[in-house]
């Protein structure tokens, strides 16, 4: 993004800013402004690193960023038509607005967000009231839809240690693979009881827990693809039998793969 783009969204006499565009590559560096983001991509896998979590958007789910949140974006999808609108904040808005969530997109919000494509810039309400009027519209019905939506649940601690990132890092690009503590402690030149001390002081969480966290999003990316089967998906994320598969997934997310894939294909239609 554009000095002159980051100017705009943090002034604050602009009531809305859009900055809609196909790209190929997101853009990582990292940002904080004083505007909520609305944010939506059709096509491609979204990752959200804020200072302390790892979230993941699939295709066809909205991710709302609250004011002042340090943040960067990173995916490996290109071809990406990326919709970004920044709202000022209001001293009346609802406590829902303070909070990241992430949302699968119904088909009233989908071809609401689409409809902006081709806008650009500044939207306030006394240039273009219209235009104005139906952004305020979208972002005031998000509370509402997320009540009857599927809520995205897979965020996680991300590791602020560098070693433990580059870990993390590793483990995201073998997801396939089963890799216990021991043969990560030994890989990165480590006991296996430092290696199991950094998780719990740095992440908060167990080596085995975040491992589980990290597979269950990627299958959770994989379902929002639709192209394969519950079978094809654990055996991707290092799973070789269904049953394990379908009992972890249901006690991260309180749903069965089957229920969740079911219900995603729902939504799009």
């Amino acid at each position: 993004m554009d000095i002159k783009k980051l100017t705009l969204i943090n002034d604050s006499d602009v009531d809305i800013f859009v900055d809609n565009a196909y790209i190929d590559r997101i853009d990582s560096k990292e940002y904080r402004h004083p505007k909520a983001r609305l944010l939506y991509a059709e096509g491609g896998i979204i990752h959200l690193f804020s200072a302390d979590r790892h979230w993941y958007i699939p295709a066809r789910f909205y991710m709302w960023i609250p004011a002042n949140t340090t943040y960067h974006l990173e995916s490996r999808s290109s071809h990406i038509q990326l919709y970004s609108f920044y709202f000022k904040v209001k001293p009346y808005d609802s406590p829902y607005y303070n909070e990241p969530k992430a949302y699968l997109t119904n088909d009233l919000l989908r071809e609401m967000l689409i409809a902006t494509k081709n806008w650009q810039g500044i939207i306030n309400k006394t240039s273009n009231y219209g235009k104005y009027s139906f952004l305020r519209a979208i972002k005031a019905i998000l509370p509402e839809l997320s009540t009857s939506s599927i809520s995205f649940p897979l965020q996680h601690p991300y590791p602020q240690d560098e070693k433990l990132r580059t870990i993390a890092q590793f483990l995201n690009e073998h997801i396939s693979e089963s890799y216990t503590l021991a043969h990560i402690s030994a890989r990165f030149g480590m006991s296996s009881r430092t290696l199991s001390r950094l998780f719990k002081e740095k992440v908060g969480m167990s080596y085995v827990r975040f491992l589980r966290a990290i597979r269950m999003a990627k299958a959770m990316e994989l379902m929002a693809y639709d192209k394969y089967s519950i079978l094809e998906i654990a055996l991707m994320v290092g799973y070789h039998e269904l049953s394990s598969f379908s009992n972890i997934f249901y006690r991260v997310t309180g749903i069965r793969p089957s229920e969740y894939m079911a219900k995603i294909n729902h939504y799009k239609k």
